[in-house]
């Protein structure tokens, strides 16, 4: 019986062709699945970090002075801290902000007398700063109110002004030299890059250089020895960022950001799109009046950058594309109402009894370097108030099932040699390479519209022998057929190495 081997089907979502011109080691749909090794798996799961903060998380950014730290949030109204040994959030906000939804959080670490410190501004209140230790204050010098912050060499840099009751769109001001606190006299200073018309939608680090967002183009800005300070060059790349929390740099030397239209790589000159298949499905799904909303986070444990975005009529991002820099491959999660993804210094080791999970259920290493201390957790903070951490043993999120599933290419004649695209096969089995729980495999004749269950294929914590796999039997005519692997189930995982199908010609009758 003729068979098809599929190896480590691991290439990621392809979404910008008919599925029976997708790679066989491709997907066709993806929903909360992860890659470690080229094996996929369901995607590791999630647990409160604390309780809740009662509004809207708009922010989740820590400070970090030397061997010290402290993990902060910011919501509509609410500024907390965290204290790690007890994951107890506590109020440090001197006074209440007063934004929407709709009023992103800018974050900025500059020095103050020395010591690095954190800025923060939602550019509707006056710049608040915050150290290691105590509540929020204003920040002092009378600065203008500003939508973005950055530090920049020894300068704080303010843009998107609001000055004296008039806004300045273009705008970036800039403090003394390694003086946060006074904005007139010295160094300080301002300019209006007015080159093109649009508004500045967000400032980023890149190597040696500040870059500041529009719409359509980036500018360059550098230091210079002149009493200028600040130079800035644009560059006509036809796109920036939309949403300043997710611009990113990765070790290739790029900056990454979510455009109008897609996700594009600056690098320094052009921004391309990347080439990535999914880029049509961002460009004609997310949705416009709420991609303001839209955050990311890059991940160097996995080589990844995930970017949250709306879909559809979503009004918060609940979908995130996972882009691999190193293998160009990129994956979808859900995660509802995300509104704010960062990462903070762990300072625990996991034990055997503070693990999350069963033993069964473990992905990882016991020894693996996310479970000791000191190493970087990624957390996520949502519409409801909640934070949460991800937690490489956990196989939900909070109390919440985890909706996976890998769904292949359309299979066709083709793919066993046969140059008849439209010829009928016998489809007849299925060899699988499989560990974990349980997973559900339906199969599907009509391009995904109906889908037919098959089996619900029970594993152990092992892979079967090469000459001993998982074995699935059925019986279907068709020119085409697809494969759907799913598991819908609370505290289950599974993970794939490869599979076979068993397909022939069908029989000619006379």
């Amino acid at each position: 019986m003729p068979k098809l081997n599929i190896p480590l089907p691991s290439k990621g979502l392809v979404v910008d062709r008919p599925s029976e011109y997708v790679d066989e080691r491709s997907s066709f749909n993806i929903r909360n699945m992860e890659f470690n090794r080229n094996i996929i798996r369901k995607r590791s799961g999630s647990s409160l970090l604390g309780g809740g903060l009662t509004e809207r998380v708009m922010k989740l950014f820590e400070l970090q002075v030397g061997p010290d730290t402290r993990l902060i949030r910011v919501g509509l109204t609410k500024t907390e801290d965290l204290d790690k040994p007890t994951s107890t959030w506590s109020n440090i906000a001197h006074a209440p902000l007063t934004g929407t939804a709709d009023d992103s959080i800018s974050v900025g670490y500059p020095l103050l007398t020395a010591e690095k410190i954190a800025v923060f501004t939602n550019g509707i209140n006056p710049i608040r700063k915050v150290g290691l230790t105590g509540d929020t204050e204003l920040l002092g010098g009378s600065p203008p109110i500003a939508r973005y912050v950055r530090s920049f060499g020894p300068y704080l840099v303010l843009a998107y002004i609001t000055d004296g009751g008039n806004t300045y769109y273009s705008r970036v001001q800039w403090c003394d030299t390694g003086d946060c606190e006074t904005w007139s006299g010295g160094n300080a200073g301002s300019t209006d890059l007015l080159e093109d018309p649009e508004d500045i939608t967000g400032l980023g680090i890149f190597g040696n250089f500040l870059t500041i967002h529009k719409r359509s183009s980036i500018y360059l800005g550098q230091l210079v020895t002149t009493s200028d300070v600040f130079r800035f060059d644009r560059k006509s790349t036809g796109v920036g960022a939309i949403a300043e929390a997710t611009i990113s740099n990765i070790p290739s030397g790029e900056q990454i950001f979510l455009g109008a239209d897609g996700l594009h790589l600056f690098n320094g000159i052009t921004a391309p799109l990347i080439d990535s298949p999914i880029q049509d499905e961002l460009r004609e799904t997310i949705n416009p009046s709420a991609v303001s909303r839209s955050n990311a986070v890059y991940i160097d444990d996995l080589d990844e950058y995930w970017v949250a975005v709306p879909i559809g009529s979503d009004s918060d991002p609940s979908t995130i594309y996972k882009y691999n820099w190193r293998t160009r491959q990129v994956y979808r999660d859900d995660r509802p109402d995300c509104t704010a993804m960062s990462l903070y210094l762990n300072t625990t080791s996991a034990t055997w009894d503070s693990a999350i999970g069963t033993w069964d259920s473990q992905v990882k290493r016991w020894d693996s370097s996310d479970a000791l201390s000191l190493n970087k957790v990624l957390v996520f903070g949502n519409a409801n108030g909640e934070t949460l951490k991800r937690e490489s043993g956990a196989t939900s999120d909070a109390t919440t099932a985890i909706d996976a599933l890998w769904e292949t290419k359309e299979f066709t004649a083709t793919d066993f040699g046969i140059p008849d695209i439209d010829t009928i096969m016998r489809w007849t089995g299925m060899e699988l390479w499989a560990l974990g729980n349980s997973f559900d495999v339906s199969y599907s004749t009509d391009n995904g519209n109906s889908w037919i269950s098959l089996s619900t294929v029970n594993l152990t914590s092992y892979y079967p022998q090469d000459d001993a796999p998982l074995n699935l039997y059925f019986d279907v005519l068709s020119s085409s057929i697809r494969f759907r692997f799913a598991n819908t189930a609370n505290n289950q995982v599974f993970t794939i190495k490869k599979y076979q199908i068993e397909a022939h010609l069908r029989e000619m009758r006379r």
